[in-house]
């Protein structure tokens, strides 16, 4: 799991404007969660953890700031499997990998992001690379 930089936290609010997006209180609260877990978490997942700490949270303010950042370019929306949306704050491109025994998701870097050259009359504008299998935590496990 990526270690998160006390400076990536603390600058929430500035990069957030850089991606056009006004950082009210969830939208902060959200971001900050994605950033500090760096666990592609469902929203459900982000609802659970946030309401224990934000009661007043609904989960349909967690499903509108998600989709508000990932509109702005700020999150990625990474889809596993088809039923399953996570979300992702390392926006860079990157190959992800979903273990099938215990449904994580890890970010792996070292593994080099494919070229994609398409015909010209093509505009791609998102490229996902997911590997499944199972995961180290696992296979010692």
């Amino acid at each position: 799991m990526k270690k998160t930089v006390r400076s990536e936290i603390d600058g929430i609010p500035e990069r957030l404007r850089s991606f056009g997006v006004r950082p009210l209180t969830h939208r902060v609260d959200v971001y900050r969660y994605l950033i500090e877990q760096n666990n592609h978490p469902t929203a459900d997942m982000i609802h659970n953890d946030l309401v224990k700490i934000l009661p007043s949270l609904s989960k349909t303010t967690v499903y509108n700031v998600l989709n508000h950042l990932c509109e702005k370019g700020a999150v990625h929306r990474v889809n596993v499997e088809q039923h399953e949306a996570r979300y992702d704050a390392m926006i860079h491109d990157h190959v992800h990998f979903k273990c099938r025994l215990c449904g994580k998701v890890y970010d792996l870097d070292e593994i080099p992001f494919p070229t994609i050259d398409p015909p010209t009359d093509y505009s791609i504008e998102i490229v996902q690379v997911i590997i499944g299998g199972i995961c180290p935590d696992c296979q010692t496990g």
